[in-house]
């Protein structure tokens, strides 16, 4: 297996790869002018919104927000890790990989996989232990609760015996692993034995979207409790961003049109088993951002389905609140009330399949479950409660990005009580100009700079030394200096810039500055970057002028620096006056 690969491979990989090869293999492009439009493989839609560049070696859809360059698009189609996606490139253009035991780029990747392979042989180990006889009577409970043997093997259901750890891991360089960074293990203080945190539970491995196993979930078999335990956080597995079930989709399903959310495991593998194989899991926590964002990317459609009781309602409520931010246009969100004291898992076994996708195909929309969670409790004796109740509907409207929904609910929320013109309804939001996430990342000159830079690499010839000062406090300009500094002598392209990127803070900064329409005819590039140059040199200056006037205010000037702030006044005249497009 290859476990060190070096930039310069990867970088030369790049150079010799065709993002618009691969890609017109997968799904059906037209060429308009420079550009590829397809149908986006990642979400559902009528009209063709997926742009592939063959210049800039990348792709964009404008419905959905997906971009990358090459070993994106292979980690994203076909559920591979990074490590994986570049074997996949190498043997589709015959480049074969060098194993540079040098490189030590991908250290983190690196130790992920040993944790992974660690993940996978424990997962192992659990699945063949429940087809032994101390299995026994974890397989009986899973046989007798409906489960079939194939089910069992799809989800590599497992069983955890007592004081198995402390005879397989005494003192193995696993040991430490397993105990500090995965935290399977403890030690018990009072006779130096390990024991596994699972012991004597039924083992369900949670894997992430790429299929790695790096957590678990395990059920009791008596009434020991909690009933149910997941894995502690840790290196590789975060609650909040993982979904049980997610990776079993992607793999079932070329195209999502919808994902149904539940509470449990157990309920993903009876629907899975009803041959409903759209629903996942929240692992023991609420719904969170990272959970919805993660779903639309896939999915324009969610259905909230947890159980019939008042915990599962306000649990519905708290999802409903949860996905106000992320309702732009073609996104939806639905709730499926079950009936009381039921959950997936008793209700399709009761029902069967037939009835249960009836339920699905009426679940409640968005507006209908809001405004009858809503009124629940509302009574209007008196013109403040209503005006309460009013101000309470639009604090949650207000958060919703797309305008023309916000405009349908408030019509219906003044239909309601009773306010024919819904439009003075309407006045009361204030901020009528929602922008959709990330389209309030503000284009400030350095922002228009590096993404020009970032998407005509050419462009840094023409990049002057920069005179600053240590106290300048203009934001991303120390960063600007370095990132010009660090590409000034290398034949770079934007894929390889997008690519030295990945897995750092900065990723999805960079990737944002690679979408940005500047609006520009390509032939007037160059002169609206030097413009932006010369628009940079006066914001240093005039940053420099405002720390000398402040700091005169505050101590006075000595007569170097009154020199000083008499030449920049001068100068930035000058350059304000040639200032020109």
């Amino acid at each position: 297996m290859v476990k060190y690969i070096s930039r310069i491979f990867i970088n030369n990989l790049l150079d010799q790869v065709d993002i618009v090869k691969l890609i017109i293999n997968k799904i059906k492009l037209k060429k308009k002018g420079k550009n590829f439009f397809g149908i986006c493989p990642f979400h559902i839609e009528k009209n063709p919104s997926f742009v592939v560049n063959s210049e800039k070696q990348l792709y964009h859809c404008f419905g959905c927000g997906a971009h990358g360059n090459i070993i994106d698009f292979v980690m994203n189609y076909e559920n591979l890790s990074f490590l994986e996606s570049i074997k996949l490139l190498s043997d589709i253009f015959n480049i074969p990989i060098k194993n540079d035991k040098k490189s030590f780029l991908f250290k983190k990747e690196i130790k992920n996989n040993i944790y992974y392979q660690i993940m996978f042989n424990l997962s192992f180990f659990y699945k063949n232990y429940l087809l032994k006889p101390l299995g026994k009577t974890a397989l009986k409970y899973l046989l007798n609760r409906g489960f079939s043997l194939y089910i069992i093997e799809y989800f590599s259901i497992g069983f955890s015996p007592l004081y198995w750890a402390n005879k397989i891991f005494h003192n193995t360089k696993n040991t430490e692993i397993l105990l500090n960074k995965l935290k399977i293990l403890k030690l018990n203080k009072s006779n130096h034995n390990y024991y596994d945190i699972f012991y004597n539970r039924i083992i369900f491995p949670i894997r992430n979207i790429h299929g790695f196993v790096v957590g678990f979930g395990g059920r009791v078999l008596n009434n020991k409790e909690p009933k149910y335990l997941n894995s502690s956080e840790n290196n590789i597995f975060y609650k909040s961003n993982e979904l049980y079930g997610l990776f079993e989709i992607k793999k079932e399903n070329n195209i999502i049109k919808k994902i149904m959310v539940v509470e449990g495991y157990i309920d993903v593998i009876s629907l899975f088993q009803f041959n409903i194989k759209y629903a996942v899991a929240v692992l023991g926590t609420v719904i969170t951002n990272f959970h919805i964002q993660k779903l639309f990317n896939i999915t324009n459609k969610i259905i909230y389905c947890f159980d019939g009781d008042k915990a599962g309602i306000e649990a519905q409520w708290n999802s409903l609140k949860k996905s106000l931010p992320f309702l732009i246009k073609g996104k939806q969100v639905h709730f499926m009330i079950l009936p009381e004291g039921e959950d997936p898992d008793s209700l399709i076994r009761k029902e069967g399949k037939n009835l249960f996708e009836k339920r699905i195909n009426n679940t409640l929309s968005f507006s209908k479950f809001f405004f009858k969670r809503l009124f629940l409790k509302s009574v209007f004796s008196s013109c403040e409660e209503k005006t309460d109740f009013v101000y309470k509907a639009l604090s949650f409207i207000k958060l919703i990005p797309d305008n023309f929904f916000q405009i349908n609910l408030i019509q219906k929320l003044g239909e309601k009580i009773g306010i024919l013109n819904f439009l003075d309804i309407y006045n009361l939001l204030g901020n009528k100009k929602k922008k959709i996430i990330n389209n309030n990342f503000k284009k400030t000159t350095i922002r228009r700079l590096l993404s020009l830079l970032i998407q005509n690499p050419k462009l840094i010839k023409l990049v002057p030394e920069f005179k600053y000062f240590k106290n300048s406090n203009i934001n991303g300009l120390f960063f600007f200096i370095k990132f010009v500094n660090y590409y000034k002598n290398q034949h770079i392209t934007t894929t390889e810039i997008v690519e030295q990127y990945r897995g750092t803070k900065l990723n999805k900064i960079i990737k944002i500055l690679i979408t940005w329409n500047h609006m520009i005819p390509n032939h007037q590039i160059e002169t609206f970057f030097i413009y932006l140059i010369k628009k940079l040199k006066i914001n240093i200056l005039e940053n420099r002028q405002d720390y000398l006037i402040s700091l005169d205010r505050k101590q006075g000037l000595n007569n170097k620096k009154k020199q000083e702030l008499w030449s920049l006044n001068k100068i930035l005249i000058k350059k304000k006056n040639n200032l020109k497009i």
